[in-house]
């Protein structure tokens, strides 16, 4: 790694946002700071190139106040015309930051840009109908989208997993929301409806998950994505299934069954720790791509991580049951 000073060179850039402009040399040291800590490289499998501009407008996200309005940006990326519709959330010398409509984050450099149109109409989220026709069209054929209160589970595995998966998971949204409510925190509605996207089996998994991230795909069975704001996975009882049958015909109590062996807790809780950062960053504790602590992030979502499956509220004390894999590994 090159000395700090070195690298601070680059970094006298105007940061712009919506609502004005910033002292430069306070962004210039809290950008050194930034890179002398290597934070960026703390974030697995996150991990943000230590570049000027994904740090620059990581702190911008995390200072400034969206802007209300929309704006429609088209731009050019490997070769394809794309366009993004939302709120500017930060712009810089070396691009901007959008906020669209269905929650992605788009980083757009001036070089990709073709055409930008402020429509002058207030950010709305997509509603529910749209944002599952747009993914259905991003996702392989053969999808299809299970709804709760708070999640959109598109799913290619059986209707039972993907039924499974979003009990759970809103077990833990209200596990979650209750005990940081009770200790004094306001938490937010999420902006957006909580997604997950299960695939029926790791191969298509790494497949589809390639471009995001690279090689470690063979070793992560489910992440969150801080720009897509997505949770993705495969179905577990393909893991973990020991003589219970083809996976698309298992009813809701065998995949219990099957997860609730203790072989199964590990793979269990990765998915609840990845499902509790998106809870997370959806509801105010933690912003997306600013500057969190990662013993902040990471301890609350090891906190959560440990569900007692046989139970019908899914955990039994938040943060007394210990995970046996995450203390081996302490030790």
């Amino acid at each position: 790694m090159e000395a700090p000073n070195a690298k601070c060179r680059v970094l006298s850039t105007e940061c712009r946002a919506p609502s004005g402009q910033i002292d430069v040399c306070f962004l210039r040291r809290i950008l050194c700071f930034l890179l002398r800590t290597e934070y960026c490289r703390l974030f697995s499998p996150f991990r943000l190139p230590p570049s000027p501009f994904a740090l620059c407008v990581m702190l911008c996200f995390a200072l400034f106040t969206p802007a209300s309005a929309m704006e429609q940006v088209t731009f050019r990326r490997n070769g394809k015309a794309m366009e993004a519709t939302g709120r500017v959330l930060a712009e810089v010398k070396e691009g901007l930051l959008l906020l669209a409509r269905d929650g992605v984050i788009w980083a757009i450099k001036p070089g990709e840009q073709i055409e930008r149109i402020d429509d002058q109409q207030p950010f709305e989220p997509y509603t529910r109908d749209e944002i599952a026709k747009r993914l259905l069209k991003e996702l392989p054929e053969g999808f299809r989208v299970h709804s709760t209160t708070h999640y959109m589970i598109f799913y290619n595995t059986s209707p039972a997993y993907a039924q499974w998966c979003g009990s759970l998971f809103e077990q833990l949204y209200t596990a979650f929301t209750t005990f940081w409510t009770r200790k004094g925190f306001e938490l937010q509605q999420p902006e957006f409806p909580l997604v997950a996207v299960v695939f029926a089996d790791k191969r298509s998994y790494l497949k589809f998950s390639r471009p995001e991230l690279g090689d470690a795909g063979d070793t992560i069975i489910g992440y969150f994505g801080l720009t897509s704001n997505r949770m993705t996975m495969y179905d577990l009882t393909g893991v973990e299934a020991q003589g219970h049958g083809p996976g698309r015909n298992r009813t809701a109590a065998q995949i219990n069954q099957i997860l609730a062996q203790p072989d199964a807790a590990r793979t269990v809780a990765t998915i609840i720790h990845e499902a509790t950062h998106q809870i997370a960053f959806n509801c105010g504790l933690h912003t997306r791509l600013s500057d969190c602590p990662l013993w902040f992030s990471e301890g609350i979502a090891e906190y959560f991580e440990t569900p007692n499956l046989q139970s019908s509220k899914g955990w039994k004390g938040i943060g007394k049951d210990v995970n046996p894999p995450r203390l081996d590994q302490f030790r």
